[in-house]
C-alpha cells in the first residue's frame, strides 16, 4: 500500500480505507481526527487545514483552493459539500474545462473558515468566501452563502441565524476534556 504524506498528521488521526485523499501534501489534520469512508478531500491551492477532535463524516465533499480551515471539535454531517472555489457562471470562461490549464477558464477562490465546536448537519453546502463562527450548529439541507455568527442555530436555503445558543456548558466540557486528555489546560 502506498504512503501518503501529509503537510502535517496529529496523534491517532484515523482515516478509512475507502476515503479519497488528493494532495494529501497540503492537508493538515490534526489529533484524533476522523474521516469516514467515502469522503473525498481535494487539496490544491491553499489547502486544507482540519483541527483535533474533528469529524468529517461519509460523503462529504471538501474541495480547496481558497483555504479550508475547519477548527477543533467540529463536526460536518454525511454528504455535506464545502467549496472554496467555484467557476464563473457568469459567462466569463468555460466551466470545468482543463485542456489549456485555466486559460479558458474563471474560477474564483476564496478561503471557507469553520470555527471550533462547529456542527453542519447533513447534506449542508458552503460556497466560497463564507466564515462560520464558534459553536454554530447548522441544520440539515442547508445552503450557507454568507458568514453565520458564533453561537447560533441556523438553518435554511439561504441559511440564516435562528436563534441563539449557550456557550458556556460546551466550553466548560472543552476545558475538563482538554486537562483529561492531554493532562493539562492547552
Amino acid at each position: 500500500m502506498q504512503q501518503i504524506h501529509f503537510k502535517s498528521l496529529g496523534k491517532n488521526v484515523n482515516i478509512y480505507s475507502l476515503a479519497k485523499i488528493v494532495n494529501p501534501e497540503n492537508i493538515s489534520i490534526g489529533d484524533e481526527t476522523v474521516i469516514d469512508d467515502f469522503a473525498f478531500l481535494y487539496g490544491v491551492g491553499k489547502g486544507i487545514n482540519i483541527g483535533r477532535f474533528c469529524h468529517i463524516t461519509v460523503h462529504c465533499i471538501i474541495q480547496s483552493s481558497g483555504l479550508v480551515q475547519i477548527g477543533d471539535f467540529t463536526g460536518i454531517g454525511p454528504g455535506s459539500i464545502i467549496l472554496s472555489a467555484s467557476d464563473d457562471y457568469y459567462g466569463d470562461g468555460f466551466i470545468g474545462l482543463k485542456v489549456f490549464g485555466s486559460k479558458y477558464r474563471n474560477m474564483v477562490s476564496k478561503d471557507v473558515i469553520l470555527g471550533r465546536h462547529v456542527h453542519i448537519g447533513a447534506g449542508t453546502i458552503i460556497l466560497p468566501g463564507v466564515t462560520i463562527g464558534e459553536g454554530c450548529s447548522i441544520g440539515a439541507g442547508s445552503l450557507v452563502t454568507k458568514d453565520l455568527p458564533s453561537w447560533t442555530i441556523c438553518y435554511g436555503a439561504p441559511c440564516k441565524p435562528v436563534r441563539e445558543k449557550p456557550s458556556q456548558k460546551q466550553l466548560q466540557l472543552e476545558k475538563e476534556f482538554l486537562q483529561e486528555y492531554y493532562g493539562e489546560d492547552k
